[in-house]
């Protein structure tokens, strides 16, 4: 028996720690955020502090209506007497005077807010941004686009709404139960007693509720940017999803998500009313206390009453208006996390570090050596890998789906980092240069290209501005754009829509060949960059390819179109992460059991 009490003597303790401690753990961590949610602001915290002067003013003209309204009363029955000094008539002209000011104050204090809030959500969006656009790539597999959209508009505006508008709010509602309670304890200390009874069950139910209301924030931001990646993907995916009559699917799939968010808001929505109405009843208990008592005290005349019971009403609204103010604040910090996230994250690619590459990539060999590679989901695609690409060289790699020939132009890119192994272009290591010089050296045309919601123009010169025209007419002829454009009704300025989609597959690819050879890059990297188009362009853009050759130029195709395997100078085979077989494209096909042989009869797409 002692044995047993004496264990469970010596754990109670333990469990009180563990209490007081994830307490105080908690109260730290709001803490934390509320001062990060204020940090965001700080370039703003001399056009806030002003709002708030301008606050300070206006809420002194209202809290000083009650007490006017007082006086008013208790000379209503002698209009002749002087109030406060002044004549009525003057009174009121000075009244009126005051009242002008509060409303100028007013009008500046929201101006100011509202241009404030502005630049605050601008400068939020934009670093942000700044942020997401030099991560790897290894972040867009791990972030959907329609999550990340919605932490640039939709919580961006939320915090910058939670530092002005609301802190604006909260400022307001300190100041008025600050004045209130000094006012109705100058009035009557009795009735101020009464009133403070309330103030401890609304100060448990107003931290009660702003706890619950940072959680449903966190909650309800968190589903809503997954709707928006439902629906990016569900627009993005549209034909598809058309194609295989799956618009039912997709709408019930959209509208479980819906319901998801639209739950959630039901959530807060219970929170609210079951405190709104607690401290509403509450309040309308202490006002009719209030009133019993003070008429019963022959000692408070009718005006003292009056402005008792309206700086009573600005108490309370003062309560409720900091209650709100904690809740807005909470769902701040909730998107301030979310944004901050985002903001905070560090890259595993530094875009701006490194060495500068030598001024010209020509005559230096590629080399991959004992290269390994795994994407973040853990699956392996390359498995020490060797090759070298000669200067000059138009190599083409070919091998089976999902078998690294992408993979290889993603890390040649430095998209993502090496496992192990490294890759060389001449004697330097790419990971040591400063990867926005080095990729101005490169140029990339993918199977699907990317076309900006633009004019032609704009995206065949897309980050090139010290092109000629005559360089911009050479480009358009070596990727056969010249004819389709002319025939276009605005030719160059006509817009090619969202992605590109006012414009064929092969138009976009076409486009997207006149940009990279505008560029004419010193190593240039083609994933399918052909796969789309007709045999008249494709022999037009062999022909640009065999002058990069001849001028030194270093070409990489991914491809499976057998006209495009044939006109490369080597083939490099890939199975299962590895190189299998290397030679020219005769030395292959002659050979009678060669990997490319054997892909070929598998399926390889021929074209005779």
């Amino acid at each position: 028996m002692f044995a047993r009490g004496s264990r469970l003597f010596l754990y109670r303790p333990v469990i009180h720690r563990n209490s007081s401690t994830k307490t105080d753990l908690k109260k730290t961590q709001t803490w934390t955020q509320v001062k990060q949610l204020l940090r965001l602001a700080k370039p703003e915290r001399k056009y806030i502090a002003g709002a708030v002067g301008l606050i300070a003013v206006s809420s002194a003209v209202s809290m000083s209506l009650p007490s006017v309204i007082g006086t008013l009363i208790d000379h209503a029955s002698t209009p002749d007497a002087p109030i406060y000094g002044l004549t009525r008539n003057q009174f009121l002209l000075a009244l009126g005077s005051v009242f002008v000011v509060g409303a100028i104050a007013n009008s500046g204090r929201i101006i100011i807010l509202k241009i404030t809030g502005e630049k605050l959500v601008a400068r939020l969006r934009t670093k942000t941004m700044k942020s997401m656009l030099s991560q790897d790539a290894t972040f867009l597999d791990k972030h959907r686009v329609g999550d990340l959209i919605s932490r640039l508009s939709s919580d961006a505006s939320i915090v910058s709404k939670s530092v002005t508008s609301n802190l604006s709010d909260g400022c307001r509602a300190t100041l008025q139960g600050v004045v209130g309670i000094g006012m109705m304890t100058y009035i009557s200390l009795k009735l101020t007693t009464v009133m403070t009874m309330m103030v401890p069950p609304l100060g448990i139910l107003a931290m009660l509720y702003g706890g619950k209301i940072k959680k449903i924030s966190r909650q309800l931001q968190d589903k809503v940017g997954q709707l928006s990646k439902t629906s990016e993907e569900q627009l993005n995916s549209l034909k598809t999803v058309q194609a295989y009559a799956g618009e039912r699917k997709e709408l019930q799939r959209y509208s479980n998500e819906v319901r998801s968010v639209f739950n959630i808001g039901v959530k807060e929505a219970v929170a609210s009313a079951l405190f709104f109405g607690s401290t509403g009843l509450i309040g309308n208990i202490a006002m009719i206390g209030l009133l019993l008592v003070g008429t019963a005290d022959s000692s408070i005349t009718l005006g003292e009453l009056s402005s008792f019971m309206m700086y009573g009403v600005y108490t309370g609204s003062s309560v409720f208006g900091l209650t709100g103010f904690y809740s807005e604040l909470m769902k701040g910090c909730g998107a301030a996390e979310r944004v901050l996230e985002l903001q905070n994250m560090k890259t595993k690619i530094s875009p701006t570090k490194g060495i500068s590459p030598p001024k010209t990539l020509k005559g230096l060999p590629i080399t991959f050596n004992n290269v390994s590679f795994a994407y973040s989901n853990g699956k392996s695609v390359l498995s020490e890998m060797n090759f070298q690409i000669h200067p000059g060289e138009h190599v083409c790699f070919v091998g089976g789906s999902g078998c690294g020939k992408s993979t290889i132009s993603s890390l040649l890119l430095r998209y993502y980092r090496t496992g192990s192994g490294n890759i060389s272009i001449g004697n330097y290591d790419i990971s040591a240069f400063n990867l926005r010089k080095y990729r101005r050296m490169l140029g990339v045309v993918q199977q699907e290209p990317l076309l900006f919601n633009g004019t032609i123009l704009d995206n065949i010169t897309y980050g090139l501005h010290d092109k000629s025209l005559t360089d911009l007419n050479m480009a358009l002829k070596a990727a056969n754009c010249d004819q389709f454009i002319k025939e276009s009704h605005m030719g160059l300025d006509t817009l090619v829509g969202p992605r590109g989609a006012q414009l064929s597959g092969g138009q976009r690819q076409r486009i997207a060949l006149a940009r990279v050879f505008l560029q004419n890059p010193d190593i240039l990297i083609l994933d399918e960059a052909t796969s789309a188009l007709d045999t008249k362009s494709e022999d037009i853009i062999n022909k640009e390819l065999q002058r990069r050759q001849e001028a030194g130029m270093t070409t990489i195709s991914i491809a499976h179109r057998l006209s495009t395997i044939r006109h490369s100078s080597r083939v490099i085979v890939i199975e299962d992460g590895r190189v299998v077989e290397s030679g020219s494209f005769d030395q292959l096909r002659s050979t009678r059991d060669s990997e490319l042989n054997k892909l070929l009869k598998e399926g390889l797409e021929h074209h005779k």
